[in-house]
């Protein structure tokens, strides 16, 4: 497929499932989706909808073949991890290989992208359904931010990601045993996970202004003393020695988009009735949610900027900006006025669109290689290994 193609192809799925999205109907507090022990139509509905945009998506991740920038690199490591030789990668990837490849009698490297692609979706939904007040704002923000199509990228890490954003419903409920469990499973398979087991915790309190102050300070003490910090992170992750990821892992897009929401967040409390953000928080309950996602946002911003030498820290900073799928649809919902609401939906919506059309056009970069798109069910090349 050529890359116009491919970029039509991504467009249209992209427009397709967002559309399906907003046809999943919100349920309202204490609505019943069983009656008479059968599911109710809208239940039923929504359901059907969820299932249709689950299979399209699953169905344009598990047929790709050499689409991604660590495609050819993933075939390489899961034959190591099945014949046991050197591999960098944590034991819960190469368990699941081994397992995989055992069923299917031989390296099947398909049938582990494929699972990769399952439990990396469904934990997303599952996140969405579960936690976001509006599960098709949710959902289009994840398409049109890039973050599905990046799925494509580092199956490992995105599927930490897909926990990470899973479990912040049981740090919010302070369900910590649960919140944990998640975590450390999830760090059996991408190890910088962990990280947020202490910051996720850390976000839920409200952070004075002398504690930003300071961690501010701290941040600027780091970034001068940066090449310290440097050897203590290739001692964690010796892997990035020697290794392009050294000359920076910052994304400046993911900076300016942090950014934009931040100065969205600050605007809606001093837009919201001219209240303070303690006042906020002593009002309305759903702020505490809010204010986690927007202290979030701050540190993936402060991590962005302060920490860009280290290697790939834009993986750091997802973990704490990937709160905008539901931070975005929370705000929205609460801001005053239905004409200013729709405004800023609108607005956003349209941030989104452009921000979309401008991935989909670099998309095809070194480091990113989503394009063109290529189907093992049409191309008979494969990579394999003695």
């Amino acid at each position: 497929m050529t890359r116009l193609g491919s970029i039509l192809l991504y467009f249209l799925t992209a427009a397709g499932t967002c559309a399906m999205a907003y046809g999943v109907q919100p349920y309202e507090p204490g609505e019943a989706r069983w009656v008479c022990g059968r599911r109710t139509k809208k239940s039923f509905r929504n359901r059907l909808l969820i299932a249709g945009i689950f299979t399209i998506l699953f169905a344009l991740m598990a047929l790709r073949f050499d689409v991604g920038n660590d495609y050819r690199q993933y075939t390489e490591t899961a034959h190591e991890a099945y014949v046991g030789g050197y591999v960098v990668t944590e034991v819960g990837f190469n368990w699941t290989v081994r397992l995989l490849y055992g069923i299917a009698g031989g390296e099947c490297y398909e049938l582990v992208f494929a699972a990769f692609a399952f439990a990396t979706l469904l934990f997303f939904f599952q996140a969405f359904a579960r936690q976001s007040v509006r599960f098709a704002q949710s959902f289009f923000l994840f398409m049109t931010l890039g973050l599905y199509f990046q799925t494509f990228n580092t199956v490992r890490y995105y599927l930490a990601l897909s926990v990470a954003l899973f479990s912040m419903k049981y740090v919010l409920e302070k369900d910590y045993l649960k919140f944990v469990f998640w975590i450390l499973t999830a760090a059996l398979f991408h190890k910088s996970v962990l990280l947020v087991l202490p910051v996720y915790w850390i976000a839920t309190f409200a952070w004075s202004r002398w504690q930003l102050a300071a961690g501010l300070a701290v941040s600027a003490v780091c970034f001068l003393g940066r090449g310290l910090i440097l050897k203590l992170a290739l001692m964690l992750y010796p892997s990035y020695r020697d290794t392009v990821y050294l000359e920076g892992g910052g994304s400046w897009g993911s900076v300016l988009r942090t950014g934009m929401v931040l100065g969205l967040y600050v605007w809606f409390v001093r837009a919201h009735g001219g209240t303070s953000a303690r006042d906020l928080s002593e009002k309305h309950s759903w702020y505490r949610e809010l204010r986690f996602y927007a202290q979030l946002h701050l540190l993936a911003l402060v991590t962005g900027t302060f920490f860009s030498f280290l290697p790939v820290v834009t993986r750091i900073s997802y973990y704490f900006s990937v709160s905008q799928l539901f931070m975005i649809p929370l705000l929205v919902c609460h801001i005053e006025g239905e004409k200013r609401r729709r405004q800023a939906a609108a607005l956003i919506a349209v941030v989104c669109l452009i921000y979309f059309c401008v991935f989909l056009l670099q998309a095809h970069q070194e480091g990113v290689r989503l394009l063109p798109y290529r189907s093992w069910l049409f191309d008979t090349q494969r990579y394999t290994y003695k």
